[in-house]
């Protein structure tokens, strides 16, 4: 929330109203998306379940170590669920099981680190 505002933009954190974003947000050019925060403190896997992506919809995956800075992976929703499909695939054709448990693995989405110009102007 602190790094979408200090780039313009206007963060409203959701309540059980808005059960599909963790953070309601208004773009500096006054575009409306919705973010869902995925947040951990070591570096292992993030856990979510599938959903159809959206357009106005973004993820933000954020490590927060117990020493340092934290770390804030940014995305559309179509990226994180293709990466989620990726991760499921790999995993199953390495393993032969379907655990259930699926999401992404902590190196997948490096790529995305704090490019907030992937999010609405």
């Amino acid at each position: 929330m602190y790094q979408l505002a200090r780039h313009g933009y206007c963060v409203q954190i959701t309540d059980s109203r808005f059960p599909t974003y963790d953070m309601l947000v208004v773009s500096p050019g006054g575009k409306h998306f919705g973010i869902e925060v995925k947040g951990q403190s070591t570096p292992n896997f993030w856990r979510f379940n599938e959903r159809a992506p959206r357009r106005e919809m973004y993820y933000a995956f954020v490590f927060v170590p117990p020493d340092g800075e934290p770390r804030v992976f940014v995305m559309r929703s179509t990226e994180a669920m293709r990466l989620w499909k990726e991760y499921k695939e790999k995993t199953m054709k390495r393993t032969g099981k379907d655990s259930g448990i699926w999401g992404l693995n902590w190196t997948q989405p490096h790529r995305f680190e704090n490019q907030y110009d992937r999010l609405p102007k």
